[in-house]
């Protein structure tokens, strides 16, 4: 059998899956949780979700998860020193925000972009200290928000010299920035549905998967019998989930941004299920944050002083959980678009 990286070192100069081997995967989980206790028909699973759930082994936590943990302790680079306590309740103040992440925040928001260049470049990989090119490839999120991938740096120059490139994550990092000074309750509800673009019909998808149930239902010769719909915890719990995960898109977008941070970390201040953990990441402060659902959880770390990202984990049900690192470096594109990084 051939693996999905396998496929992906022989993709090569087609057109770049972008973060699709990460986004792709989070799409999933959405669907999972919008059609919650959809029957499921017994015909084999489409392949291209299939392979999506084999790539989100990245994702989804509040505090450490015992995969997660016992995985970082393994490779001796993470040390757990001290929690906080979760939030209670939704927040619409400052004053019932997460106190650690709020004022992280804070702290931030005064700072300005003073990196040079006008682009970071993304390396992902399963160490926190080499930045070495692994099975991950490349990336390049220019300061306007648009992503370039490639296998390795010859495949990515090609995408930007052909403009490959890729919008999705705009609109999240417009939210951010917004999400600095704004009202955080319209910040919350611009995040939930930031990777869905202007003008298309947010239930599409869902009637889609809706049809190809009916459908499936009527080949075995069974009636279809619709899902329950989700009751109001529920509903709650699957906005959490989009906010959360549209916005660590936002962070990874734009992770040497000053104001994204602030503004994605104000966000996650208000979510009552996010637990923060002071820990030590291959010997320096980090912050550990965990947001979790019914269907999964994910984990992010980040830099104590700067909130920059460092590591992401996602853990499903069935999928051996795999911390992914993320080494980020400024650069000018006119110098990655002529092969000079």
């Amino acid at each position: 059998m051939v693996d999905e990286m396998d496929l992906l070192r022989e993709l090569k100069d087609v057109e770049p899956v972008r973060p699709r081997a990460f986004e792709e995967a989070r799409a999933v989980l959405r669907t999972a949780m919008a059609v919650d206790e959809a029957p499921e028909p017994e015909a084999p699973e489409p392949e291209a979700a299939s392979r999506a759930r084999v790539r989100w082994s990245r994702r989804r936590t509040v505090g450490l998860g015992a995969a997660a943990l016992v995985a970082a302790v393994a490779a001796g680079v993470l040390v757990v020193t001290s929690a906080s306590s979760p939030g209670k309740a939704p927040v619409k103040a400052a004053a019932t925000a997460n106190p650690i992440l709020a004022e992280l925040a804070a702290d931030i928001t005064p700072l300005q972009a003073k990196v040079p260049g006008d682009a970071t470049l993304e390396i992902r990989n399963q160490s926190p200290t080499s930045a070495g090119l692994g099975d991950h490839g490349i990336g390049l999120y220019t300061d306007d928000g648009t992503y370039y991938w490639g296998n390795d740096k010859s495949a990515l120059r090609r995408a930007i010299v052909r403009k490959a490139g890729d919008d999705t994550f705009k609109r999240g990092v417009a939210v951010a920035l917004y999400a600095v000074k704004g009202d955080i309750g319209t910040a919350r509800a611009r995040m939930e549905v930031a990777n869905i673009a202007p003008g298309t019909d947010p239930s599409a998808a869902e009637r889609a998967k809706t049809e190809k149930l009916k459908a499936a239902a009527k080949a075995r010769g069974e009636a279809y019998t619709p899902p329950k719909p989700p009751t109001p915890e529920r509903r709650k719990e699957i906005t959490d989930n989009h906010i959360w995960t549209n916005a660590v898109g936002a962070l990874l977008a734009a992770p040497e941004n000053p104001q994204v941070r602030a503004g994605v970390l104000r966000i996650m201040a208000t979510m009552p299920k996010v637990r923060v953990t002071k820990t030590t990441t291959a010997g320096q402060p980090t912050l550990t944050l965990v947001d979790g659902w019914s269907d999964g959880r994910e984990t992010l770390v980040v830099q104590a002083r700067t909130g920059q990202p460092v590591a992401l984990l996602s853990e499903v049900t069935g999928i051996k959980p795999s911390m992914t690192y993320y080494h980020n470096s400024r650069v000018r594109i006119a110098d990655v678009k002529a092969g000079r990084f």
